[in-house]
């Protein structure tokens, strides 16, 4: 069962780059980052943004985009 904040892309979308393809978007600064599917898979690893450097839970995301 998906998240509320979770939306799940099909594979294939007409804009979607290969190899980058799970994004989530910090709740802090609102900026969007790569996630690897590795580490979406893994819920209880914290998130660190890259731009405000805040460390967060998969929960506390404002949105994470999962497509493939």
């Amino acid at each position: 069962m998906s998240k509320p904040n979770i939306e799940n892309i099909p594979a294939g979308a007409s804009w979607e780059k290969t190899g980058n393809t799970s994004w989530t978007q910090c709740p802090g600064c609102k900026g969007w980052f790569h996630v690897g599917p590795g580490i979406l898979n893994r819920p209880e690893v914290k998130l660190h943004c890259p731009h405000c450097s805040k460390d967060f839970a998969q929960a506390d995301a404002a949105r994470i985009i999962r497509a493939g």
